[in-house]
C-alpha cells in the first residue's frame, strides 16, 4: 500500500514536470551586424606577441607583473582609461602578489558590460597560448576596435584577471571590491579560444559554488551569433547537462564569481571536436600549449561572436530579470522554473519525509520516544565521519597539508598527483580510531537495542533534513539524493538478505560514483588518485562545512540501516559478586 503511494506520487510529479513548462522568448537582435569588425589575423599577431615576451607568467611570477605592465600600456593607448589593482592571497601556503588590469571605456550611462580574460597561465606551462594568451588577445583586439567608435550606451569594463588559475580569483575580487556591482548589467569570459581544430562555442553558465548563469543571456549569445553570420554554431548545454551543471556547480572559468554575486553572466570557450579529445586533454595545462597550434580562424570565429554579444548588449534598452534555478529545452524552447520546479523539488525531499513518519507507524509522541534509543548508535556513525573532515582541516593547520585561497592552480599541479602519505596514512588511521570510540560511546549510552524499523524512520529523517539543506542553498544538488529512493527498499534483513541490504545500500551513491568516474577518471584521468584530490576538496573547503555536516550525516544515516545496533553493555551480578568474595578473603 504505501509503495503505490510512492509510485502515484512520482507519476504526478512527472506530470508536472511535463506540463508546468513555458515558452522562454527569444530575444529580439537590434544590433547592427554591419559594423561587426573583428580581425583573426590581427588577433593571432597580438597573442603571438603578448604570450612569446612574457612566458611563465603565472600568479606571483615576475612575467606575470610584467605582463600585467604590458597590458596595462597597451589598452591606455588605446584610449582607455586603466589602472592596476593590486593585492596578495595567501596560497600553496605562501603570500603571492596578484595584479588585475581594469580598463574602462565610458559610455552615456554608468552601468557597465564587463568582459573579462586571464593574464595568468598554469605552472604547468611555458607559453600559455590558448589558456588563456587566446582570451587576451580578443580582449585586446575588442579593446582596439570599441576605442574607435565616438559613443556608447553603457560602459565598457574590459579587466585582465590575475590568478584565475587559483579559483577565478581576480574576477572575484573584481566584483567583491566594486563599489556599485547592480550596475554591471552583463559579464562575459574568454578563455581557450584559439586552437585551429576548435569548430563551435560552447558556453559555461556555472557559478562558483552556486548560481547559474540566466538563460536570456545564453539564448542572446545564440541569436546574435546567428545575426552576425558566424560560421561556428554556438551550443546550449542539454537539460541533463544543465541539471549537473546545477548540482555540481564548480566552475571552471572567470564567469563563475559572477554568477555566484547574481551577475548575468557567460563563458565562453570553444568546442573541441571528439576526435580531438586526446590531443586536446594532452594540450591542456601543458607545456606544448604554444602558438604552433593556435589558428587565426578560430581566432576571428571567437572574436567575432563576443563581439556580436557585446553590441548586441550595447544595444538593448531594457534587460530581461530572472532569478532561481531553471531547465531549458532547447528543442521547443520551452523552460521550466519557478513554482512548478519548486513543487518537484519540494515534493522530493517530501517523500524522505513521508517515509520517516509512515516507517513504524506510531504516534509521533512515541516516535520521538524511540527515536531516543536511535540517536546514540546514529552520533557513533556520524560524528566519527565529522571528526574525520575536522582533521583534514587540523591537517592544513599544522603544514601536512597545502594551504590554498580557493584550490590549486591546475588539476595537472603536481601537488594533486603526488599524494602526502603521512597524511594519507593519518587520515585513515584517525579515521578507524574515531569510528571505533564512536561505536564504544554508543554502546555505553545505549539505553536499550533499537528496533529496526525505528532505525529506518530516524535515517529517512535524517535524509529529509539533508534535503531541506539543500532546497536552501542549491535544490538541483538534490539530483545525488535521487538513488537513495533505494534506502526505501533496506528491510533490515539478517543471513543471505544482509547482501541485498547492503547492495541496496551502495546503490543509493550512483551519481556520486558517476560523478567521480567521470570528472576523476574520464576527464582528469586521475584514476585513484581522485582520492587524494576528494580529501583536498574538504581540506581546503571546497566542499564547505556545513555541506560537510550534511554529507557525513546522510552516510551515517545509511550506514545505520545496514550496520547492527550496539548493544547495551551487560554487566554480571554472580561474577561481580566472587570478585567481592574474592577481596574480602
Amino acid at each position: 500500500m504505501i509503495r503505490t503511494r510512492y509510485a502515484m506520487l512520482f507519476v504526478m510529479i512527472l506530470g508536472l514536470l511535463l506540463t508546468a513548462c513555458q515558452a522562454q522568448k527569444t530575444p529580439p537582435i537590434t544590433y547592427d551586424a554591419g559594423k561587426l569588425q573583428f580581425s583573426g589575423e590581427r588577433a593571432l599577431e597580438v597573442e603571438t606577441d603578448f604570450v612569446t615576451q612574457f612566458p611563465g607568467r603565472h600568479s606571483g611570477q615576475p612575467n606575470n607583473r610584467l605582463a600585467a605592465e604590458w597590458l596595462l600600456g597597451r589598452f591606455s593607448e588605446l584610449g582607455w582609461d586603466c589602472h592596476m589593482d593590486e593585492w596578495e592571497i595567501f596560497n600553496y601556503s605562501r603570500i603571492v602578489p596578484l595584479n588585475n588590469v581594469v580598463c574602462r571605456l565610458a559610455g552615456e550611462s554608468d552601468q557597465e558590460i564587463l568582459v573579462t580574460a586571464h593574464l595568468d597561465q598554469a605552472s604547468t606551462t611555458i607559453q600559455g597560448a590558448d589558456n588563456d594568451g587566446s582570451g587576451i588577445a580578443i580582449l585586446l583586439q575588442l579593446a582596439e576596435i570599441f576605442a574607435m567608435e565616438e559613443s556608447r550606451a553603457y560602459t565598457l569594463t574590459f579587466v585582465a584577471t590575475d590568478a584565475e588559475e587559483y579559483g577565478m580569483i581576480g574576477s572575484r575580487r573584481y566584483v567583491e571590491t566594486h563599489t556599485r556591482p547592480e550596475n554591471i548589467l552583463a559579464g562575459i569570459s574568454l578563455d581557450n579560444l584559439g586552437r585551429d581544430y576548435y569548430d563551435g562555442m560552447n558556453m559555461e553558465l556555472i557559478g562558483q559554488y552556486g548560481g547559474y548563469g540566466p538563460i536570456w543571456l545564453a539564448l542572446t549569445a545564440q541569436e546574435s551569433a546567428r545575426a552576425a553570420g558566424a560560421e561556428w554554431k554556438v551550443n546550449l548545454r542539454a537539460p541533463f547537462d544543465q541539471i549537473t551543471d546545477q548540482a555540481a556547480p564548480v566552475s571552471f572559468m572567470d564567469q563563475g564569481p559572477m554568477v555566484a554575486y547574481g551577475i548575468p553572466a557567460l563563458g565562453f570557450a570553444a568546442h573541441v571536436p571528439a576526435e580531438f579529445s586526446d590531443e586536446h586533454y594532452h594540450l591542456w595545462h601543458d607545456p606544448d600549449d604554444t602558438m604552433d597550434h593556435q589558428s587565426a580562424e578560430a581566432l576571428a570565429q571567437s572574436g567575432l561572436i563576443a563581439e556580436a554579444l557585446i553590441r548586441q548588449l550595447l544595444s538593448m534598452e531594457t534587460f530581461p530579470q530572472e532569478s532561481g534555478p531553471y531547465l531549458y529545452f532547447e528543442s521547443s524552447g520551452q523552460v521550466l522554473r519557478g513554482a512548478p520546479l519548486w513543487a518537484i523539488f519540494v515534493g522530493f525531499v517530501g517523500l524522505f519525509l513521508l517515509g520517516s513518519v509512515l516507517a513504524g507507524r506510531s504516534p509521533m509522541p512515541e516516535k520521538l520516544r524511540r527515536w531516543s534509543k536511535v540517536l546514540p548508535y546514529f552520533l557513533g556513525l556520524w560524528l566519527p565521519l565529522l571528526a574525520s573532515i575536522v582533521l583534514l582541516y587540523g591537517f592544513v593547520a599544522v603544514g601536512l597539508m597545502d594551504a590554498y585561497q580557493r584550490y590549486p592552480a591546475t588539476t595537472k599541479d603536481p601537488a594533486l598527483l603526488s599524494p602526502r602519505w603521512p597524511a594519507v596514512i593519518l587520515y585513515l588511521v584517525g579515521l578507524t580510531f574515531f569510528l571505533i570510540l564512536g561505536r564504544r560511546l554508543a554502546r555505553r549510552y545505549t539505553s536499550q537495542a533499537a528496533r529496526a524499523q525505528d532505525i529506518k524512520s530516524f535515517a529517512l529523517f535524517v535524509i529529509s533534513l539533508g534535503g531541506l539543506y539543500l532546497l536552501a542553498i542549491n535544490p538541483f544538488s538534490l539530483l545525488f539524493f535521487v538513488p537513495l529512493l533505494f534506502w526505501f527498499l533496506i528491510g533490515g534483513r539478517h543471513g543471505p538478505g544482509r547482501a541485498l541490504d547492503i547492495l541496496l545500500l551502495l546503490l543509493g551513491g550512483l551519481v556520486a560514483y558517476a560523478l567521480i568516474y567521470v570528472f576523476g577518471f574520464l576527464t582528469l584521468r586521475y584514476n585513484f588518485l581522485f582520492l587524494w584530490y576528494l580529501m583536498n576538496m574538504f581540506s581546503i573547503r571546497m566542499i564547505g562545512f556545513w555541506t560537510a555536516v550534511m554529507i557525513t550525516a546522510v552516510i551515517g544515516a545509511g550506514l545505520s540501516l545496514v550496520v547492527n545496533p550496539p548493544q547495551k553493555e551487560e554487566h554480571h551480578p554472580r561474577k561481580r559478586g566472587r570478585n567481592v568474595r574474592k577481596v574480602e578473603s
